[in-house]
C-alpha cells in the first residue's frame, strides 16, 4: 500500500425502492487509492453494492467530494508519515475502548474561533473559556484520530447580489436553483443535513487528546501555507474501505 494515497471521501445520496419514496443519507470514509478517480469509482462501488438478502434498492448519489490527504500524520510531538494500516489497527483499537461519542473529544468546540496558532500546549488549554476547558481530555496518555478538513472559502456573490450590498435578497419570483436554494436533488438540503459535504481543499489525519489541540497542531503546522487562512472542519474518525489490505 505503499504507492497508495488517502483520500477523504463524503457523498450525499437517496436510497429507494421501485414503489418507495427515496430516502436521504450522507456516507464518509477513507479510502486508498492511486488516484482520486480511482478513489471515487471503488468508492461509489462500494457505496452502491446491494447487500446480500436484503430488498433490492437503488442509491443514486447527488453529490461526492473526495479530498487528498496531506501525507503527514499530525501528532503533539512530531509529524510522521501515514502508515494507513497501523493507523486502522489503532484506531479499532481506540473504538474498542473509548466510545466514539465520549464528550471530551470536543468535537463541540467551535475551533475556527478559538485556536489559533501559538508556541505551546499549555498556552492553548490556558487560553480557552474556562467551560470549554473543562469539557475537555487533556490527558497525554487518552488520544484519538481526527479528521480534519481544510474547507474551500465560499463562493464571492453573484454580481447582482453584491450591487445590492448587504441586505439584499434574492428576487422572491426567482427559481430556488437559480437563487442559491434547493435543486431538483435537494442536494441544498443534504448539505445542510451534511455538513461533511462542503467542498475542501486539504484533508489532515491528527492524533491527539481532544478536537482542540487538533486545530491547534494545523493552525500550526500550516502557518506559513496557502491552506493558513482556510476555514476548518473535525470529525472523528470515519473507518476505511480497504485499509487492512496489504
Amino acid at each position: 500500500m505503499s504507492d497508495m494515497n488517502g483520500y477523504f471521501i463524503a457523498a450525499g445520496f437517496t436510497r429507494s425502492q421501485p414503489l418507495g419514496p427515496g430516502r436521504g443519507g450522507c456516507q464518509s470514509s477513507i479510502m486508498c487509492a492511486g488516484s482520486e478517480e480511482e478513489a471515487r469509482k471503488r468508492f461509489e462501488e462500494w457505496l452502491c453494492a446491494q447487500p446480500e438478502g436484503e430488498t433490492q434498492t437503488q442509491t443514486q448519489i447527488h453529490k461526492m467530494t473526495a479530498t487528498a490527504f496531506v501525507d503527514k500524520l499530525l501528532t503533539e510531538t512530531e509529524s510522521v508519515p501515514i502508515d494507513w494500516q497501523a493507523v486502522a489497527k489503532q484506531a479499532q483499537t481506540d473504538l474498542e475502548l473509548v466510545p466514539a461519542d465520549d464528550f471530551d473529544q470536543g468535537y463541540w468546540v467551535d475551533v475556527n474561533a478559538l485556536c489559533q496558532p501559538g508556541p505551546s500546549l499549555e498556552g492553548l488549554r490556558l487560553d480557552l473559556p474556562e467551560d470549554v476547558r473543562s469539557g475537555l481530555n487533556w490527558a497525554e496518555d487518552k488520544q484519538f484520530f481526527f479528521v480534519l478538513s481544510a474547507l474551500s472559502p465560499p463562493p464571492p456573490p453573484p454580481p447582482e447580489l453584491a450591487e445590492e450590498g448587504e441586505g439584499g435578497a434574492p428576487d422572491a419570483a426567482q427559481p430556488a436553483e437559480e437563487a442559491g436554494g434547493e435543486s431538483d436533488f435537494g442536494l441544498a438540503e443534504l448539505e445542510a443535513d451534511f455538513p461533511v459535504l462542503a467542498d475542501k481543499q486539504a484533508a489532515v489525519l491528527i492524533r491527539a487528546r481532544n478536537a482542540a489541540v487538533a486545530a491547534w497542531l494545523w493552525r500550526n503546522y500550516a502557518a506559513n501555507t496557502e491552506l493558513a487562512g482556510n476555514p476548518i472542519r473535525i470529525d472523528p474518525w470515519c473507518g476505511g474501505v480497504g485499509l487492512g489490505e496489504g
